[in-house]
């Protein structure tokens, strides 16, 4: 008899844990960053692309973990224009970022500060990741880069 009731004690304090565990509430160790401060849409790269000097691509590049016979593929690729060559560099970075809980705005940023870069890195850090559309102007649905920078 007396075997049964220590079992039983460790059954009723084992639910009674449990019990209390369940009362505790959702409990999340790090919720992490915000992820729409955090990440960079595709139209802030494509205006990255079309705002840094054809000059700055291979520094860009390097910086970004590419090396240099991939910079020089994708731009043969992209028919030699810097523009594209930069976005689809972007693009290709963005995907390889892949930890949880990292600030890829931020990290661009400062890639792009370490190559002197500043007033692109500011932007980045400073303006919304949600640009204001409130001044009337429309984008068309299929829109080039160059619709893109007239309706700007």
């Amino acid at each position: 008899m007396r075997r049964t009731s220590y079992t039983m004690d460790g059954f009723c304090l084992l639910y009674l844990l449990l019990i209390l565990l369940m009362r505790s509430g959702d409990v999340e160790t790090n919720p992490g960053p915000n992820t729409a401060e955090s990440t960079v849409s595709d139209m802030e790269f494509l205006k990255l692309a079309q705002d840094i000097q054809p000059s700055y691509y291979d520094a860009v590049g390097t910086s970004l973990g590419f090396s240099y016979a991939q910079l020089e593929n994708i731009l043969i690729q992209k028919s030699n224009s810097h523009t594209h060559a930069f976005f689809d560099v972007f693009m290709k970075w963005n995907v390889v970022q892949q930890r949880p809980h990292l600030n890829k705005r931020q990290l661009l940023a400062d890639k792009l500060r370490e190559i002197g870069l500043e007033g692109l890195s500011d932007r980045l850090l400073n303006e919304s990741p949600f640009p204001n559309y409130s001044t009337g102007k429309q984008i068309p649905i299929l829109a080039t880069p160059q619709d893109i920078e007239n309706h700007a």
